[in-house]
């Protein structure tokens, strides 16, 4: 297997990769859902449709979503699957129905009559803040820290102070794949199937929902998942919805998420306001960050949603050593679809929040942005002010080099914005992942945890185990994301999976040929025994950091108002690279969605909190046609402390795209910018 043999792409690229609407099982029914046509309203009534197999409501199901919150949160409201009365965002779901022909499915909807009486819907985080109208009784705040810690007396040796207020709107995440699953409960089994990230994550959210022990449920991944960005992890109400009505009636059933759907549903990303005071001295000097973050939770607290705000808030050391932080962390309700990850999760927005704010320094004191960066920035590892570890990483081999590129670029860009960041992501590779490598009769077999969404999971595991047992990794084959292959994993998110799933795969690899050598045997000579050796592990790693440094170069036609970035420089540390052309892609990938989020993408709403939006174009998706025309990548190779060595990429391209295009778009208009996005007929002059 060479990089231009990658065993993934050449099912992709060749029509033969089955995703979950090309599964199909014997007797399939297909679900559909009522779903609100109102951001706040309570239900009068509703008519049965007349043709369904099965017609679900909240009397039929009365289950609420699971939730990993914040344990400081103060006023969780968990989702119901279907209404329980009320309807908080346009696109919840109310009802749900069963029929035999998919393409009845639309006719048997419009079956259903819902009859609502409109209350005033909170359709900001604005408003949310002003308590004037509640989304739900207990009120609009779900979650609000006080996060303190460093030498806060290092406010009074400051010389200068910088603000910035800053509104990143929500962007609707859209991989080119929607969710979907099919769900079949058997013998006292339930087994779903899907478009998913973490199989495990699901397994136990059902379990949570519907009281059957994990022994009790299966859950895998379909063939090929088109894409998740952070989507795909947790369950969905139409997956709990599913997996009910085959246990009702036994059969299997089916359901496939359509864009119009998908733009409304759960979760959307983004989302975020803050007011952020930079402390520092006139010599360069950064001494610490205060304020606010404030997290649009949508309808509900939905998956891991109100642990957003402390993540943000924990992430606004950055890569450099500041002295102190003082921030308040809140999360917040409104009548629109809940939030959780996108690409990043956390990590963008704070870069954005920290880098202007170090801009805006530079420019106070006069001095070159990138000067301040280099007198401030890390040089091993470090505990910020929050407490928050940062392992050591090839810092400043990373920023001579950045700082040289830069010069360059301004050389070679005369006229052209140029903008120079940088950042260090969170590698969310706790607390491990789960693995199993099997060899003899024949075969050198892997299973994990970890399963792909576009990235080379099957490949890189079999690079990582076919190094520890000197067999070609042609000869080892892979299974992943499946709960029936494993006694426990964890899943991809996060940036974990070269990290925790590769360590997971070599430990296991390591014990299979500790227990081929206490035999005396060679790995030959136990593969084609007609013995088993296996070792299954979970192999805990703690979280690590990638930094990075990125450079954009911005053209803008002032006449217009259209940004385009024309070229675009990263160098990361990644630990290091297994399969460099996954790394290059990662990189590329994650900097185009940083960039869209900027001059593109939107989800707006109107102040009945009505979606202004009814299409994939509508959302500012750009197309090859629009996307950045030249992006060079390097990297620098400074082993993680796991056993992989690895670090995570998947999120470094947004997380330094998003403030290196905005940065260069203020540097090109001349004037400072208060949040995302920045569209061409607001520059237009």
């Amino acid at each position: 297997m060479t990089e231009k043999g990658l065993r993934e792409h050449y099912d992709v690229i060749t029509g033969r990769s089955k995703y979950i609407d090309d599964l199909e099982l014997p007797g399939t029914v297909y679900l559909g859902v009522v779903r609100s046509q109102y951001a706040k309203a309570r239900i009068t009534s509703m008519a049965e449709p007349s043709r369904a197999l099965l017609f679900l409501t909240w009397k039929d199901v009365g289950i609420y979503m699971p939730v990993r919150p914040d344990p400081r949160s103060k006023n969780v409201v968990k989702m119901p699957v279907v209404s329980d009365g009320k309807v908080n965002f346009v696109g919840q779901p109310v009802a749900a129905v069963v029929v035999e022909d998919r393409y009845e499915l639309e006719d048997v909807l419009e079956e259903v009559s819902v009859d609502y009486q409109q209350e005033r819907p909170v359709s900001s985080i604005e408003e949310s803040l002003r308590g004037k109208d509640k989304v739900h009784e207990g009120g609009n705040v779900a979650i609000e820290l006080n996060l303190s810690g460093g030498d806060l007396d290092q406010v009074r040796n400051a010389e200068v102070v910088v603000e910035r207020e800053l509104l990143q709107e929500r962007i609707v995440q859209h991989p080119m794949e929607p969710k979907g699953v099919m769900a079949y409960y058997k013998d006292g089994v339930l087994n779903m199937v899907g478009s998913f990230q973490s199989s495990f994550r699901i397994r136990a959210d059902l379990q949570e929902a519907l009281g059957l022990s994990p022994e009790r449920i299966v859950v895998r991944s379909a063939p090929n998942v088109g894409g998740g960005f952070g989507n795909k992890v947790p369950a969905y109400p139409e997956y709990i919805l599913a997996a009910l009505a085959s246990m009702k009636l036994g059969r299997p059933v089916k359901w496939i998420e359509t864009r119009r759907e998908h733009l409304v549903n759960a979760t959307q990303g983004r989302g975020v306001y803050s007011r952020l005071k930079l402390y520092g001295r006139r010599d360069g000097t950064l001494l610490g960050i205060e304020g606010d973050v404030v997290v649009d939770l949508g309808a509900y607290a939905f998956t891991i949603n109100t642990t957003t705000p402390a993540f943000i808030a924990s992430l606004l050391n950055g890569p450099y050593k500041l002295r102190f932080s003082r921030l308040r962390a809140l999360g917040v309700y409104t009548n629109r679809p809940p939030t959780g990850p996108y690409r990043g999760a956390g990590r963008p927005e704070a870069a954005l929040m920290l880098e202007t704010l170090v801009e805006d320094f530079s420019d106070q004191i006069g001095m070159d942005p990138v000067e301040v960066r280099k007198r401030n920035f890390l040089d091993g590892d470090f505990k910020t002010p929050l407490g928050i570890y940062i392992d050591r990483a090839g810092y400043r081999e990373m920023f001579e080099r950045a700082e040289k590129m830069y010069r360059e670029m301004k050389s070679r860009h005369k006229g052209k914005a140029v903008s120079f960041v940088a950042f260090t992501e969170v590698v969310r590779s706790s607390p491990g992942e789960g693995a199993k490598v099997r060899i003899g009769r024949g075969e050198v077999y892997v299973a994990v945890g970890s399963g792909p969404h576009g990235q080379a999971h099957r490949s890189t595991f079999a690079l990582l185990a076919s190094e520890i047992l000197g067999v070609p990794p042609e000869k080892v084959r892979v299974e992943v994301n499946d709960t029936s292959l494993i006694k426990e994993g964890i899943g991809s998110f996060g940036s974990r999976s070269a990290a925790a799933g590769g360590s997971a795969v070599i430990e296991a690899a390591k014990a299979v040929l500790e227990k081929i050598r206490t035999r005396g045997l060679t790995v030959e000579q136990a593969l084609s025994s007609g013995e088993i050796f296996e070792a299954e592990v979970f192999s805990k790693t703690p979280d690590l950091y990638t930094p990075g440094i990125h450079l954009a170069v911005l053209d803008l036609d002032k006449d217009t108002g259209i940004s385009r970035v024309v070229e675009y420089w990263a160098i990361d540390d990644v630990g290091r690279a297994i399969i460099p052309s996954e790394v290059e892609g990662q990189i590329i990938g994650g900097s185009l969605q940083g960039i869209s989020q900027v001059i593109f993408e939107v989800a707006p709403y109107d102040s009945e909190a009505n979606p202004l939006f009814s299409s994939i174009s509508d959302n500012g998706v750009p197309t090859a046609v629009e996307a950045v025309r030249k992006v060079s990548t390097e990297y620098v190779e400074t082993p993680s402390p796991v056993m992989s060595g690895a670090r995570g990429v998947g999120e470094a391209g947004t997380t330094g795209a998003l403030p290196a295009t905005f940065i260069a778009l203020e540097k090109a208009i001349g004037r400072k910018l208060r949040g995302t996005p920045v569209l061409h007929y607001e520059l237009s002059s």
